[in-house]
C-alpha cells in the first residue's frame, strides 16, 4: 500500500497522460540509498513516508529482489570532486544497493553523457536520454535504474493479435491493437466490496502480472489500493480455468520530478534542511528527485524498464481489459512491487471517438458460486 502512489493517482476522467505509474522500486531505491545514513529524525521521516517503518530491514529486502529480479536493477552514486563522504554510508550503499561511487568530472556536458550512457545501459536502451541537464553545483547525483523483462508462461498468439477498441469512458473509445485468446489458462475473481475484476498473468519464473479493472468506468483508483488485500491476494486466486482474454499491445513512457509529490508526503525537509550528516560534514539537501518510466506490454510477455466475496461467469470465463486499469508487477516470492501503474489511454495519439450505442461496454455477467470459497471480513 504504497503511499507514493497515492500522490501520484489519476485525475477522474479523460487525461492527456496514459500512463500514471508509480514504479516501485527505483523511487524507494534511490530514497533508502539516502536514508541508511540519515540522522535518526530524517531517516525515520523517510521510512515512514514509504510505509516500510515496521518492516526489520528493508535494505535486505530490496537486495534480495535485486538479486532474483528476471532483468537488472542498478543504483550509481556520483559525487563532485573533492566530496568527503563517511565510508559507512559508501560500504552499505554498495553492499545492499550494489552503488558504487563515480567521481564526476565537472565537466557538465561530459557528466551529463556519461550519466545518460550509464541510465541507457542499466535499462537496456529503454531509457536513452534520462537527464537533459545537470546543474552545476550538484554535489551528489543518487541515481537507480530497472529493466524488466518478463515472458508471459503462456505466451499469446501474435497472428491472433488485431483491431479493437479500447473503452476510455461511457461516451468515447480510442482504436487500439489488442492480444487475444480463446482458452487462455487464468486465475481471475472479482472482488464485490470493490466492484473490480481481479486477474494474475504469470511470467516464467516467480514474477506475475496482476491486472485490476473496474466493473464500472467511475472508480476511485486510491480507494482501490488503500482497501485492496494485499496480505490475503495469495488465498483469494482460485485455480486457473480457460478464459477468453483481451489484452491491448501499448509502449508508454513517463517522466515525473518527484519533489512536489515527496513533500505533500511530509519530506519538504529533504529539500530544505535534512540532517544528513552520516552521509558528510558538509551541509547537503536534495535539489531534485527525478524519476522515469518505460514499459511495452506485447505478446511474449512485458518489458520494462471490508467483506469479501469471489464471483465467477455463469457461462464462458472472459476476462478483457479493454476499458482503464491498474497492474503491478510484483514479486511472487517476497511480494514487493517492482511496478505499479495505470492504464488510461494504451493509443493516445489516436482522437477518441464517440461512442455509438451499441459499443458501450457491459460486464461480464456473473454470479456467486456457492460456498466459494470465501465469505468475511479481511
Amino acid at each position: 500500500q504504497c503511499k507514493l502512489w497515492g500522490s501520484l493517482r489519476c485525475p477522474p476522467g479523460l487525461v492527456p497522460l496514459s500512463w500514471r505509474p508509480a514504479r516501485q522500486i527505483p523511487p524507494v531505491l534511490c530514497l533508502k540509498l539516502l536514508q541508511p545514513r540519515a540522522a535518526s529524525g530524517t531517516e525515520q521521516r523517510v521510512l515512514e513516508a514509504m510505509r516500510v517503518a515496521a518492516v526489520p530491514c528493508v535494505h535486505q529486502a530490496l537486495s534480495g529482489a535485486r538479486a532474483s529480479l528476471p532483468g537488472s536493477l542498478a543504483a550509481r552514486l556520483y559525487l563532485r570532486k573533492g566530496l568527503e563522504v563517511k565510508e559507512k554510508f559508501l560500504e552499505d550503499s554498495e553492499k545492499f544497493y550494489g552503488a558504487k561511487p563515480v567521481t564526476l568530472s565537472g565537466n557538465s556536458e561530459h557528466d551529463l553523457v556519461a550519466i545518460n550512457k550509464w541510465v541507457e545501459g542499466a535499462t537496456h536502451g529503454q531509457i536513452p536520454t534520462f537527464l537533459r541537464q545537470l546543474p552545476a553545483d550538484t554535489v551528489m547525483l543518487l541515481l537507480s535504474a530497472i529493466h524488466f523483462h518478463g515472458f508471459w508462461r503462456n505466451k499469446f498468439d501474435a497472428s491472433l493479435t488485431g483491431p479493437d477498441i479500447f473503452h476510455l469512458d461511457n461516451n468515447f473509445m480510442v482504436p487500439v491493437e489488442m492480444m487475444k485468446a480463446q482458452k487462455y489458462s487464468l486465475s481471475w475473481f472479482t472482488l464485490e466490496s470493490l466492484d473490480i475484476q481481479v486477474a494474475k498473468f504469470p511470467f516464467k519464473g516467480n514474477m506475475s502480472f496482476l491486472a485490476i479493472v473496474p466493473n464500472q468506468f467511475t472508480w476511485n483508483v486510491s480507494h482501490v489500493l488503500e482497501n485492496f488485500p494485499y496480505e490475503r491476494l495469495r488465498s483469494l486466486f482460485p485455480k486457473e480455468i480457460p478464459t477468453t482474454v483481451k489484452i491491448p499491445k501499448l509502449k508508454v513512457d513517463y517522466h515525473l520530478e518527484l519533489n512536489k509529490v515527496l513533500s505533500q508526503m511530509g519530506l519538504q525537509e529533504l529539500f530544505t534542511n535534512p540532517d544528513l550528516q552520516k552521509i558528510t560534514e558538509e551541509p547537503l539537501f536534495v535539489s531534485s528527485i527525478q524519476h522515469q518510466s518505460a514499459l511495452e506490454l506485447k505478446e511474449d510477455g512485458v518489458e520494462a524498464s471490508a467483506a469479501t466475496s469471489i464471483m465467477l461467469s455463469r457461462s464462458l470465463s472472459a476476462f478483457s481489459l479493454d476499458r482503464p486499469f491498474l497492474f503491478i508487477i510484483f514479486d511472487e516470492e517476497t511480494g514487493i512491487p517492482l511496478f505499479i501503474g495505470s492504464i488510461q489511454n494504451p493509443n493516445p495519439s489516436a482522437a477518441p471517438q464517440m461512442k455509438e450505442p451499441q459499443d458501450s461496454h457491459n460486464a461480464t455477467d456473473v454470479t456467486d458460486v456457492p460456498g466459494f470459497p470465501f465469505q468475511g471480513s479481511y
